[in-house]
């Protein structure tokens, strides 16, 4: 079984400026007591929100992905 999830890949000119936006995400992920996986390497990082015990995506993953899409790195 496949499952759907939200997902949204981030490119960055290094690793340190990928992790520095993991890193912002993390702050959002506890603040919102609902976690993302989160996927880092040299130069970029991907974000996928999904509810596990839901099986599914919800509410709060749309939620989840929206403050993570006002991240904004210097």
């Amino acid at each position: 079984m496949v499952e759907e999830r939200l997902m949204r890949a981030y490119e960055f000119e290094d690793f340190a400026q990928a992790k520095a936006f993991i890193d912002e995400v993390s702050k959002i992920c506890e603040r919102q007591n609902h976690h993302a996986d989160l996927h880092v390497g040299w130069g970029y990082a991907v974000v996928e929100c999904y509810t596990h015990d839901q099986n599914a995506i919800t509410d709060l993953d749309y939620t989840l992905a929206a403050s993570i899409n006002e991240v904004t790195m210097p």
